[in-house]
C-alpha cells in the first residue's frame, strides 16, 4: 500500500494553510507583496542541482504567501462598498436587489440583498434585509428592487456563550450589515424582477409549484424538496432531528452522494454511447452539460456547487486517464472551488464533503487490506461497511466540533439505508419527472409515499435508540487540529511503518491527551455569576467548578442557552437555584428588582443592581441610595425602558450593562472577594 504522491498536495495544503492563517493574522499588502515578490524573484535565481531543497521550500513558502493574499484580498472591501457611507450618509436613499430569499418567521421575510446606489452614488455589497410581514404581505420576489431611507445596522453577534454566531456566519459571505425594511419606509423601484431566455430558476419555481399542488402528502412532499430541489426546510422539524440523531442527515442534504448517485445513473443509462465512435465523449459532454444544468436548477447553491465540480474533475479524470487518479482530481478540484470562492474554506457543508471524500480514498484501502472477502455478497458487504466507516472517521472531530454529539448508530444507520438509497432517488426522480409533465399515476404516488413512509420510520426507530447518542460532547479548536494531526501522522505511518513516523503519531496523541487535561482543569477552577440574555426572560447562573447553578422564569425557553453554555465549558451538568430578591457571595450583593418580587428595602448595600421586566422603580433614588458598582438591564426589559435607564445612570456616574446591546455578563466572584 502506498500513498498517491504529487507535488500538487503540498502546494494546495499550503496555499490553505495561508487562508487559515488570514482570518487570524493582519498584515498589511505592501510586506506580503514584497516578501511574495523576492521570494519568487530567488526561486528563478537558484540553481537546479546544487539548491534542490532550498527551491522547493521556497516554492512552498510562496504558495502560503499566495494562500494569504488571496484570501485577505477577497475579505478586503473595496473603496466603493456601501459601509464606508454609512457613518457620514446613514438616512441616504438606498437602492437595493434582492438577490436570495434566506427564510421566513413569524415577524418577516429575510432576504440577501446587493445595495446598489447609496445616495447619488452608486455603490456594492452584500446586505441581510427583513422585510416586515403580516397576513397580507407578499414577499419580494429575486430581481426586484426596492428603495428605501431606512438606517442599516450592524449585525448582532451571539449574546450567549456557546451559541452559534449567525454574525460570523453572514460574515464569511461578505454580509456585515442588515436593515429592516416595511410598506411604510420602502418601496419598489423595479416591480417586476428581471427575466432571462432561458431561466433555470424560474423553471425551478413551477417546478415546486407542481410538487405543493400535486396530491402526494406533505411528507413525501418534502421528502422530493429536499432530494432533488435542496429545500430541506421543506421537511418537519421532527424529521430533520430524526436523521441527524440517526447519524444520516446527509441523505436530506443535496451534496455529493445525491449528485454521484445521479451521475451513476445517467453514466449507466448512456453506457451504449460508448461503443459508437465518438461516444466516449459524446457521453463525457452529456455528463457535464448534465452535472451543470443541474446546479443552475436547482439554484447553484454553496453545496451544489462544491459537488458537481467535484464529480466535474472525477468525470474529466474518468475520461483522460479511465478512472485512476481519484485522488489528485479530488485535491484538483478543492484547489478550483478555494480560488474561485474562498469563503468554501470556513462552510461546514464544503469541509465535510472533502473531509469525507478524502477519508474514504485515504482510509478506506487500509480497511480493505485488512480483509478482502471473495464472494461477492461479502465483498459488497464489507465495501459498504468500510466506504462508511472511512467517512465517518474523517468527519467526526470536525463533526463534534460544531454539533456537539456522535451518532454511534451511524453505522447501523447507513448498512440498513444506503444499499437501497440509490433506488429510492431513481424513484423520486421518476415521480418528478411525472409532476412535471403533469402525468398522474396513482399507483406509483401511492407507492411512493409507503416508501417515504417506512424510510422515515426506520430512521426515527434508530433515533430513538437515545442510549447510542453521544451528545453535549465540547471538542475546541485545538483539540480537533491536534486530533487531525493524529489522524494524518497514523496512516502515514500504517501506509509505511517507519520509527520517524511512528513517534510523530505518539508526540500528537501525548499533546492531545495533555491539552485535554488542562482545558478541563481550567474549568475546575472557574468561580463567576453569569447574567445571560434571553428574550423577554431572566436567566442567570453560578458556575462554580464544573456544575453550573442556575435560575431561570422560564425553564423551557432557556434550556438551549444552559445547554449549549455547559457543553462549551465541559460542565458536568446544571442545578437549579433559587434567587428571589438578592444573592450573596462573599462581597459580591446583587439586588433583584422586578415585578414579580415585592421590592424589600433593605441594608444590603449591593454592588450589583439586576432590573428586570420593566419594573417600575425610582432609579434616581435607588442610585442615590447605594451607589452599585454596576446597573444589569437583562433581556427581559423593553429596549425603551434600558434606554431610559442608561441615561440616569450617566447622569450619577454609574457603569451601565445591557445584555440585549453586550451580551451575556460575567462577573468574576475570585476577584470580589
Amino acid at each position: 500500500m502506498y500513498l498517491p504522491k504529487s507535488i500538487l498536495y503540498p502546494l494546495v495544503i499550503l496555499f490553505t494553510l495561508g487562508g487559515v492563517f488570514s482570518f487570524y493574522i493582519e498584515i498589511t499588502s505592501i510586506p506580503i507583496f514584497s516578501s511574495l515578490g523576492f521570494t519568487l524573484i530567488f526561486y528563478f535565481l537558484l540553481k537546479e542541482k546544487r539548491t534542490k531543497l532550498l527551491k522547493s521550500g521556497v516554492l512552498y513558502f510562496s504558495f502560503l504567501l499566495l494562500g494569504y493574499i488571496h484570501f485577505q484580498e477577497y475579505y478586503r472591501l473595496p473603496k466603493t462598498h456601501y459601509q464606508h457611507q454609512t457613518l457620514h450618509d446613514a438616512d441616504a436613499l438606498k437602492r437595493i436587489e434582492i438577490k436570495k430569499a434566506l427564510g421566513i418567521n413569524s415577524y418577516s421575510f429575510s432576504f440577501q440583498g446587493e445595495v446598489k446606489q447609496w445616495g447619488n452614488n452608486p455603490v456594492v455589497g452584500k446586505i441581510l434585509l427583513y422585510q416586515s410581514r403580516d397576513s397580507l404581505t407578499t414577499p419580494y420576489q429575486i430581481g426586484q428592487e426596492i428603495l428605501t431611507r431606512t438606517k442599516t445596522y450592524s449585525i448582532k453577534s451571539n449574546r450567549n456563550p456557546g451559541e452559534f454566531s449567525y454574525k460570523n456566519y453572514l460574515s464569511n459571505s461578505k454580509v456585515y450589515q442588515q436593515i429592516q425594511v416595511n410598506e411604510s419606509n420602502a418601496v419598489l423601484y423595479i416591480e417586476k424582477p428581471k427575466t432571462h431566455f432561458f431561466d433555470l430558476i424560474r423553471l425551478r419555481e413551477r417546478v415546486e409549484t407542481k410538487i405543493k399542488t400535486s396530491s402526494l402528502t406533505e411528507e413525501s412532499k418534502g421528502m422530493l424538496n429536499a432530494l432533488l430541489l435542496g429545500k430541506r426546510k421543506a421537511l418537519e422539524e421532527e424529521i430533520l432531528t430524526a436523521y441527524t440523531h440517526a447519524g444520516v442527515i446527509h441523505l436530506l442534504a443535496l451534496s455529493g452522494l445525491h449528485v454521484g448517485l445521479l451521475v451513476l445513473i445517467l453514466m449507466y443509462l448512456l453506457k451504449p454511447l460508448v461503443k459508437l465512435k465518438f461516444g466516449k465523449s459524446i457521453r463525457f459532454g452529456i455528463l457535464l452539460f448534465f452535472l451543470w444544468s443541474f446546479a443552475f436548477f436547482v439554484g447553484l447553491g454553496p453545496s451544489v456547487v462544491r459537488s458537481v465540480t467535484l464529480f466535474s474533475f472525477i468525470v474529466i479524470g474518468n475520461y483522460i486517464n479511465q478512472g485512476k487518479h481519484s485522488f489528485h482530481y479530488t485535491m484538483l478540484s478543492f484547489f478550483v472551488l478555494l480560488i474561485c470562492y474562498p469563503p468554501f474554506l470556513r462552510s461546514i457543508g464544503f469541509q465535510l464533503s472533502y473531509l469525507a471524500v478524502f477519508g474514504i480514498l485515504a482510509i478506506r484501502p487500509l480497511f480493505l487490506q485488512l480483509w478482502n472477502p471473495s464472494p461477492i455478497l461479502y465483498k459488497r458487504f464489507w465495501e459498504l461497511i468500510t466506504v462508511s466507516l472511512s467517512a465517518q472517521i474523517a468527519v467526526s472531530p470536525i463533526s463534534i466540533y460544531y454539533f456537539h454529539q456522535f451518532p454511534s448508530l451511524f453505522l447501523l444507520s447507513n448498512l440498513i439505508i444506503l444499499p437501497f438509497f440509490g433506488l429510492f432517488l431513481s424513484f423520486s426522480l421518476v415521480v418528478l419527472l411525472l409532476l412535471i409533465i403533469g402525468y398522474s399515476i396513482p399507483n406509483i404516488f401511492q407507492f411512493y409515499e409507503i416508501w417515504v413512509t417506512f424510510l422515515n420510520q426506520i430512521v426515527f426507530w434508530i433515533a430513538q435508540q437515545e442510549t447510542f447518542l453521544f451528545d453535549r460532547i465540547y471538542n475546541s479548536t485545538v483539540s480537533t487540529l491536534l486530533t487531525y494531526a493524529i489522524i494524518l501522522s497514523g496512516l502515514l505511518f500504517f501506509y509505511k511503518k517507519a520509527f520517524s513516523r511512528g513517534v510523530v503519531f505518539l508526540i500528537f496523541s501525548l499533546l492531545f491527551i495533555s491539552n485535554l487535561v488542562m482545558e478541563t482543569k481550567k474549568e475546575e477552577t472557574v468561580n463567576c455569576f453569569w447574567i445571560f440574555h434571553q428574550h423577554k426572560e431572566s436567566v442567570m447562573g453560578h458556575q462554580k467548578g464544573r456544575y453550573l447553578y442556575y435560575s431561570s422564569t422560564d425553564e423551557e425557553n432557556s434550556n438551549r442557552i444552559l445547554t449549549d453554555f455547559i457543553t462549551s465549558r465541559r460542565l458536568k451538568n446544571k442545578k437549579t437555584l433559587s434567587i428571589k430578591n438578592s444573592y450573596i457571595q462573599r462581597d459580591f450583593k446583587l439586588l433583584l428588582l422586578s415585578k414579580k418580587y415585592p421590592i424589600e428595602i433593605k441594608q444590603l448595600a449591593p454592588t450589583h443592581i439586576l432590573l428586570q421586566n420593566n419594573v417600575k422603580v425610582n432609579l434616581d433614588l435607588l442610585l442615590e441610595e447605594y451607589k452599585p458598582k454596576l446597573l444589569i438591564v437583562d433581556g427581559s426589559n423593553d429596549p425603551w425602558f434600558s434606554a431610559r435607564w442608561e441615561k440616569t445612570c450617566k447622569k450619577y456616574n454609574v457603569r451601565f450593562y445591557d445584555t440585549r446591546k453586550n451580551g451575556a455578563l460575567k462577573i468574576n466572584l475570585e476577584n470580589e472577594g
